[in-house]
C-alpha cells in the first residue's frame, strides 16, 4: 500500500469518528501541533516514526507532553494507539497532515502557507489573510514560515496555487529567460 493511500483512509477514519464524537474542533488543533512537533523536530520525528526507538506507551506519553498544557484528547489518543498497534508510525505525519486538509475541506475552510525571507510585521498575515478571504469567498486559515532562501519578499500558496512575489523567485525568473535567450542565439 502507498503512504497517499494509507494516509488517506487513516485521515478519513479519524475525522469520522472525531465528528461523531463532537470534538473534531479540538482534534484537529491538536493535530496540527503534532504534526508541527514531527515536522519540525528530527528527534520527535526519529522517535515517533521508528517502530524499534522506544516502546508505544513512551511514543504515546511523548506525542500527548507534545500538546500541553491541553490533555491530549482521548478520541486522538484512541487513534493514535491505533496507529502505533497497527505499525503506522512512519506514516503518522501524513496521517495528521491530510487529517487537517480533509477537515478544513469539510468546513468549506482553505488552507494558505505564507512564507516570508525574515518574520512579518504584526499585522501582515492578517492583511493577506483578509485579502484572500476576499478574493476565494470563504474562509482562510494561514500558516506563517521563514524561509531565509527567499532573500526578501513573499510566497503565498493556497491549495495548488502559488504565488511567488520573492527575489529569489524573480532572480529564477531572469535565469531561465536569460539561458532561454542564449539557447536561441547559439
Amino acid at each position: 500500500m502507498n503512504q497517499g493511500l494509507i494516509s488517506s483512509r487513516y485521515a478519513r477514519a479519524l475525522l469520522e469518528f472525531a465528528d461523531a464524537e463532537g470534538v473534531a474542533d479540538l482534534v484537529c488543533s491538536q493535530a496540527q501541533v503534532l504534526e508541527r512537533a514531527i515536522r519540525e523536530l528530527p528527534q520527535v520525528q526519529r522517535i515517533v516514526t521508528d517502530p524499534a526507538a522506544v516502546p508505544d506507551a513512551r511514543k504515546l506519553s511523548l506525542l500527548a507532553a507534545a500538546v500541553a498544557p491541553e490533555q491530549l484528547s482521548p478520541v486522538l489518543e484512541r487513534f493514535l494507539r491505533l496507529v502505533l498497534k497497527n505499525r503506522r508510525e512512519a506514516e503518522l505525519r501524513f496521517i495528521l497532515h491530510t487529517f487537517v486538509m480533509r477537515y478544513y475541506q469539510s468546513r468549506g475552510i482553505r488552507f494558505a502557507t505564507v512564507t516570508t525571507a525574515a518574520p512579518p510585521p504584526d499585522k501582515l498575515a492578517d492583511r493577506i489573510t483578509r485579502k484572500l478571504e476576499e478574493q476565494l469567498h470563504c474562509r482562510v486559515v494561514t500558516d506563517e514560515r521563514v524561509d531565509p532562501a527567499l532573500i526578501g519578499g513573499i510566497v503565498v500558496r493556497v491549495d495548488d496555487i502559488r504565488l511567488d512575489a520573492s527575489v529569489a523567485g524573480q532572480l529564477e525568473t531572469l535565469r531561465r529567460e536569460f539561458t532561454e535567450k542564449n539557447k536561441r542565439i547559439v
